[in-house]
Formats: structure tokens, sequence, C-alpha cells
């Protein structure tokens, strides 16, 4: 087969811009740190990079969501500590009502503390998180949960609202409770029957009882407030719980994100070393390339005439 000097020429000129366009893009991975520079130059490759950096920016979201419920967690906590302490003091109180020794004015000073008691319980009902919403509103975290109306009862606004979040692939966990969980009704018996009594209503008959002393009716009111001391109680060791969870996870997404950093960085962190040996190698080849085909492009017929 006869070969042109044209054909030569152009095989040569082909190969050797080959050749730089391969070192052009070694120089450009040691310029940038990265094994491939364009998804195109292996797609199963760039394929696994977006996978890894997709699911390690997931990571971050659930670090946001972890921060949040944690935040969350913080607030309901210091509220139901003020709250029980609170609770406790009132129940002394109602102890104290008790005591056949008490006149009725001695009860009516008893009323007046425990209204100015009830009136901080409310302020911590309606506790706000750091983001200023309200913690014990459900989702209805812009609406006040606990309001007074017209005749002075405190009633609940928020909604049943249970709002889980992901922190995980595989998990979620409760942002919130409701108020009227964490705050709950007792039940009442009376001759009609048994009926649920709000929170604050259980307040409000007491300091009526210590008003109109209703020996009675104190009675009663020792017991509810005890039941509502021993449901904050356990509001907080739900909180408790949930905040030893929240830590055990925040202890898992950490090394989970460190297994997909590392992963990731194998993927797609380059090897210097082997980089540069691979590039001095490439480089040699096209000056070897060149060299060649310039004293080929300098051959011609007259070279053989003797």
């Amino acid at each position: 087969m006869k070969v042109s000097t044209s054909q030569i020429f152009e095989r040569a000129t082909t190969q050797m811009s080959k050749q730089q366009a391969k070192v052009a893009d070694m120089q450009t991975q040691l310029a940038t740190g990265k094994q491939i520079v364009r998804p195109s130059d292996n797609p199963e490759q760039g394929a696994l990079i977006q996978r890894l950096s997709t699911a390690l920016n997931r990571q971050d979201v659930y670090a946001g969501n972890l921060e949040t419920i944690n935040n969350r967690l913080n607030a309901e906590e210091s509220a139901l500590m003020s709250s029980e302490k609170i609770l406790q003091r009132v129940r002394e109180l109602a102890v104290q009502a008790i005591n056949a020794s008490l006149s009725a004015s001695d009860r009516s000073i008893i009323a007046t503390e425990v209204s100015a008691l009830r009136n901080e319980l409310v302020s911590l009902a309606n506790s706000q998180d750091v983001s200023g919403n309200y913690v014990f509103a459900g989702a209805m975290t812009q609406t006040q949960p606990f309001a007074e109306n017209a005749a002075g009862e405190i009633s609940y606004r928020g909604d049943q609202t249970r709002t889980m979040v992901d922190v995980s692939d595989q998990r979620q966990l409760l942002l919130n409770r409701p108020g009227n969980e964490v705050f709950a009704s007792v039940l009442r018996q009376s001759d009609e029957g048994a009926e649920r009594v709000g929170f604050f209503t259980v307040i409000d008959d007491f300091t009526a009882a210590l008003n109109n002393d209703n020996q009675v009716q104190l009675q009663a009111s020792l017991s509810e407030i005890s039941d509502l001391t021993e449901s904050v109680g356990l509001a907080m060791a739900d909180v408790g719980s949930r905040m030893n969870i929240v830590e055990s996870q925040v202890d898992g997404l950490a090394d989970a994100k460190l297994r997909y950093q590392e992963l990731l960085s194998d993927a797609e962190d380059l090897d210097y070393a082997s980089a540069i040996t691979q590039l001095t190698s490439e480089i040699m080849s096209l000056e070897a390339g060149q060299s060649s085909f310039a004293k080929i492009s300098q051959l011609s017929l007259f070279d053989y005439i003797r």
C-alpha cells in the first residue's frame, strides 16, 4: 500500500493532537485535584461521585434537623422544669391549705400566691423556642397555645399535630408534642360521673376553693394537683428520653458523614504522585512523537540519490 506524504503528515498531526489533549487534561486534573474534570471523562465514576455528593449533602440536612429538634427540646425541658417546680409549690400550698388550724383569711392569702403561680404556669405553657415558635402549640407554631377568654378561663388553641422530622435515611424523630398532652387534663369524679377537667381549670378551682374556704373542694384539689405534678414529671421524662436519642443520633450522623467523605474522596480526589508520574510519561511520549515527526518531515527522495 502506498502511503503519501500528506497521509503521513495528517496521521502524525492527529496523533500529536491527541497526545497534547491528553497532556492538557492531565494538567487540568492536577490543577483541580480531581480525577475527572468532566462527567463525560468517566460517566460511571461521575455518576458515583454525584450519588455520594448527594448522600453527603443529605447528612448536612439531617444535622440541621437534629439541631432544630435539640433547640426545641431544650426550650421544652426548660419550661417543664420550671413548671414542675411551680406545681410542687402549689402542691405544698394545697397541703398547707387543708390544715384545719388555718383561718379563711389565711387561705385567702394562699389564694393570692396560687393565682400568681398560675399566671407563671400560663407563661411557661406559652414558651417559645429560639426561632420564636411556640413550643406547645402542635403544628400551629405561630399561635399562642394557651389563651384566656373573657371569663378568665384558659383554653388550648393549638392543634394535635405531632411533627416527625427525618434525621437519617431510615429514621424520623418527634419534633413536638401538643400542649394539651403536656399540660394535660385530669379525670374528676363527681356525683354526676367522671369528666375531664383542664390543667388550668384545676388550679383555678383550687384558688376558688381557697377564697371560698371550701374544705371539701380543697381536699379534691390536693389530689388533682398531685395528678398535674405527676403528668408534668412524665412529660419531662419523655423530653429527657428524646434528648438522649438526639445525642445518640448526632454521634451516628457524624460517623456516617465521615464515611461518605472518605468514599467521596476515594472516588473524586486525585492521587498526585501517580498523576505526576503519568503526566511525565505522557509528556515524554509527546516529545518523542514530535521528535520523530520532525525527522520524518525532513526526509525526501533526494536523500537517497548518490
